[in-house]
């Protein structure tokens, strides 16, 4: 019950200072107005909004309140299994009839279609559905209704989906995830948290009889337990009243079985687990304390929100020092981190955590050190220097929501809408939101949030919990139980002194450059942007858009990249900027909706940003350091390159990482530029060529090209163009890029076994050609047959042999340097058992594709590029990429799509794939089998 006296101490001090400044009694949390919210008899709930972005879309979603914790014992895996049943045949939509109608829509399974079981809650997703037919939305309902309380639970449907089952638990199968399940009875002693993993157990799912299912379903699924949510295009009065046409009329049982939640047991004494695994590659241990959830009633004021403000900032605050900490060449840990939410995945337990990821060897002392930087900041507090930080960085948040509130996403208000219903969370609009926080943050004092952590941070064993997996390797030293129950009580026994907050109060750049001129002004009537000519011979792309009302893209490209370098210059750094290291810029952009990085493709280097319209000047002088003062950076450099050989020491181990490695490989035909990331690359790179490499990049500005796409005030950034970019450097003749040719030619097969813990099989085949020319329709035709590979392997691997649980393909065309590579790609992680019909079914239906291509699939395929076109087309990164390949080498990428698109036919792919793809006969295999 830690938590409640937080709460009323906070309060206290809020109130006192509330009397104060004048400020009145919290009241109840407003609800956004613009969500129609009801109740039918039967108990079924509904919400239902308009609104408008994306342009003509609709989002569908049916909420559960039960998941796995309902299932009785026979069941274990049921309710999970229920969920793939959704898309297996229901009254209406009889086999896979959900699937294929959605598609039609230009709906993909899988992306827009899905669903998700946890422990107490199941939710199916219909998004992004067009608009343009009321049929089509009152059918979208009409696929809800059938899932509330009309699915089929064919037996042969449910036997098929068996072998689906298994193969996504195998896929799922990780080291953390084997010891997870066999400690969890361990993490929630005397609990049925214990025994509900979700996936379940596969001696259920392999054998249960037919109407354990429908028992569960029939018991579980019904109105009292469900929310309907429709957010989008719609008209909502003709909404709702569909909602309650086609859902009153369900029966709720008299005899209806109530949920009921499930408690989480205290723990007088430390729980401690520490396990291993053969496939773990690094150590992670994780400290929790426990205390009492908030129940559902108690967040209906402000207060609840003021609780939750407060405990955010306290746990930001200190992820901020443990990263600052990681940074020191002799603390024990290389990452670290902090948070406040459930217990694992309790619904009735909470918990304040502390984690770390330790050096080898240093598990005990990573844990003691993790923990007593959280008792630092108990005992003394944080800074009012911390936490104007992290107050302005979130205000700044809350501020950009605000802003770019009229082009918020429909799946905000279907996830927020979600929540209320199942955890009664607060729906207030982002308008209140804004004037709430405004009011409310600048009224809360560091004072209140140092309540925080003495409340969460138990100061004996009770309620604590310490997590502990481990590498199982020669050598790795696992700790003892003992020995991380001594480092918490040395961390509580700690003499900590108070933390330092070393801030430079200076702005980014103190010296501004001598100005240049904007020389020349050109308007292009294709795509209907600015090219400006700066007077140090730069270029700058301008476009002014209002698809988002707060959102600036911005790139900076020039030719060259990696092509230029050899084989021991790795472009990989950690820098500074001006006066400031990496973690004192940090802090100095606190509050700032901006970011900016830069990055040596093989034929590029790019520096790619964005900011909010206010803090645009700030992007600019970023950019600017990054071309005329990169500042050496050794603690961030050494630990990035501690994190990477603790991350890569093991991999070897992590069969997923062996493949993955394996087809960077091959299909990179072993050339060096290709080779996976490992230890041995990392520490032979050399810090100070890396910052070398940056500083020839960016010498010569008159290389490069600069896009803004946004919603700028054309004006204002004109004076900063002059400003921060026609002030560059330009000095030395202008480069290109070296045209690398690493391509395999051929058949090549990479076909290997290795020992697993849990036998898996992957594959990947690539058909690929170098001949086509890069152009919209060749561009459209690659990604069109990818998505009927992907159909097609969905039909015959997943459903109809249940060889596997993901089955995909797709396609595309890319440039590198001046080489055109046009690739259509398969994956499938397979049943071992099953893998050379999985591999038999992926090379005969894309030989099969240069003969026919269906109708069915192509008609649904061509919905949905229309669609996701339609939304492309309101995207500023989108417009930054078309102009980019327009602008650099006169390639459309945009003009007439609609019409292409729609006009394509079956033989037109089938050509492409016989005449293009497959012509070459350049084809490559990677597969792993288990031993």
């Amino acid at each position: 019950m830690r938590i409640k006296h937080l709460l009323t101490a906070m309060l206290m001090l809020v109130a006192v200072m509330a009397v104060a400044q004048e400020m009145p009694q919290l009241p109840p949390i407003p609800v956004d107005d613009q969500v129609r919210m009801g109740k039918l008899p039967n108990g079924l709930t509904y919400y239902v909004r308009h609104n408008g972005w994306p342009e003509h879309r609709v989002n569908f979603y049916i909420a559960q309140k039960v998941g796995s914790l309902q299932e009785d014992e026979s069941q274990r895996g049921l309710a999970h299994f229920l969920e793939h049943m959704a898309f297996n045949g229901t009254e209406n939509f009889p086999g896979n009839g959900v699937i294929e109608y959605t598609r039609s829509l230009g709906v993909e399974f899988g992306s827009d279609l899905n669903a998700y079981t946890s422990i107490d809650q199941t939710v199916y997703r219909i998004c992004n559905v067009p608009s343009t037919r009321q049929s089509a939305l009152d059918s979208c309902l009409l696929i809800l209704r059938d899932w509330s309380c009309g699915l089929l639970l064919e037996g042969d449907e449910i036997d098929k989906e068996r072998g689906v089952i298994h193969e996504e638990w195998r896929l799922r199968s990780s080291a953390a995830q084997r010891m997870f399940e066999r400690n969890l009875e361990t993490l929630y002693p005397g609990s049925k948290y214990g025994k509900r993993m979700p996936i379940g157990l596969m001696s259920v799912i392999d054998n249960f009889k037919y109407d354990e299912i429908r028992n569960y379903y029939h018991k579980w699924y019904r109105p009292d337990n469900q929310g309907i949510i429709v957010v989008g295009d719609i008209d909502v009065d003709y909404t709702e009243a569909k909602i309650k046409d086609m859902f009153s009329p369900i029966k709720l049982a008299e005899n209806a079985v109530p949920v009921v939640d499930e408690p989480v047991p205290d723990n007088d004494q430390a729980i401690v687990v520490v396990d291993k695994d053969k496939e773990m590659t690094v150590s992670y241990v994780d400290v929790m304390f426990k205390h009492d959830a908030t129940k559902p009633e108690e967040k209906l004021n402000l207060d609840y929100l003021i609780q939750d403000y407060v405990v955010n900032m306290a746990t930001t605050m200190l992820d901020k020092r443990l990263d600052e900490k990681a940074q020191d060449p002799d603390c024990p840990f290389v990452q670290a981190g902090a948070d406040d939410g459930p217990y694992i995945f309790a619904k009735t337990k909470e918990c304040f955590e502390v984690s770390a990821m330790p050096k080898e060897g240093r598990v005990a002392e990573a844990t003691q050190v993790v923990v007593e930087e959280a008792l630092r900041a108990a005992k003394h507090g944080f800074t009012a220097t911390e936490y104007d930080r992290a107050r302005t960085d979130f205000l700044s948040s809350v501020e950009k929501a605000y802003n770019d509130r009229n082009q918020t996403d429909n799946s905000y208000y279907g996830d927020a809408y979600r929540d209320h219903f199942l955890a009664n969370e607060p729906i207030p609009s982002l308008e209140m939101q804004y004037q709430l926080w405004n009011q409310l943050a600048p009224m809360i004092p560091v004072e209140a949030i140092n309540y925080a952590l003495p409340e969460l941070i138990s100061v004996n064993d009770s309620n604590v919990v310490i997590l502990n997996f481990n590498p199982e390797k020669d050598g790795v030293v696992i700790p003892q139980a003992q020995e991380l129950k001594n480092a918490l009580v040395n961390a509580h026994n700690a003499n900590l002194e108070a933390y330092v907050d070393n801030v430079k109060n200076e702005p980014i750049m103190t010296v501004m450059p001598k100005k240049g001129k904007i020389t020349k002004v050109q308007n292009s009537d294709k795509f209907d942007y600015k090219i400006l000519t700066l007077s140090n011979g730069a270029t700058v792309i301008t476009k002014k858009t209002n698809f988002k009302d707060d959102e600036i893209i911005f790139q900076a490209e020039s030719k060259g990249g990696q092509s230029l370098y050899g084989e021991k210059d790795l472009a990989m750094a950690a820098s500074g900027l001006g006066q400031f290291d990496n973690n004192e810029l940090e802090k100095a952009l606190a509050g700032k909706q901006v970011s900016l990085e830069m990055k040596l493709s093989t034929s590029y280097e790019r520096l790619n940003g964005t900011s909010s319209v206010k803090d645009l000047e700030t992007l600019l002088q970023l950019n600017y350091l990054h071309f005329t003062n990169i500042k050496k950076d050794e603690k961030s450099y050494n630990r990035i390159v501690g994190l990477l050989d603790g991350q890569l020491k093991n991999k070897g181990t992590v069969p997923e990482q062996v493949f993955s490695d394996s087809v960077t490989v091959t299909v990179g035909n072993h050339d060096w530029r290709n080779l996976p990331m490992d230890c041995d690359i990392v520490h032979a790179a050399n810090y100070d060529r890396m910052l070398q490499i940056a500083k020839e990049r960016t010498a010569n500005a008159a290389d490069f090209v600069f896009y803004f796409v946004g919603n700028f005030d054309e004006e204002v950034l004109n004076g900063y163009i002059e400003q921060y970019i026609a002030s560059l450097p330009a000095k030395g003749k202008k480069e290109n890029y070296v045209n690398v040719d690493n391509t395999p030619k051929g058949l090549v097969v990479n076909k290997f076994s290795r020992k697993m813990e849990t036998p898996k099989a992957n594959s990947i085949m690539v058909w690929y050609t170098e001949d086509a020319p890069y152009n919209l329709q060749n561009s459209v035709k690659a990604a069109i047959a990818g998505d009927v590979a992907g159909m097609i392997y969905l039909k015959k691997i997943r459903e109809d042999a249940s060889a596997a649980y993901s089955a995909s393909a797709f396609g595309y065309s890319r440039m590198v340097g001046d080489k055109v590579i046009t690739q259509l790609i398969g994956v499938c992680p397979m049943q071992p058992e099953k893998a050379e019909l999985a591999l038999q079914i992926m090379r005969d239906e894309v030989a099969n594709m240069s003969n026919e291509i269906s109708e069915d699939y192509l008609t649904k395929i061509k919905e949905q590029k229309l669609k996701d076109h339609e939304t492309q087309l309101k995207s500023n990164e989108y417009w930054l990429n078309i102009i980019d390949s327009w602008y650099t080498r006169k390639i459309d990428m945009v003009t007439g799509y609609e019409s292409f698109v729609s006009g394509l036919k079956t033989q037109d792919i089938a050509d492409f794939m016989k005449n293009v793809v497959l012509k070459s006969g350049n084809h490559i295999e990677v597969v792993m089998l288990p031993e």
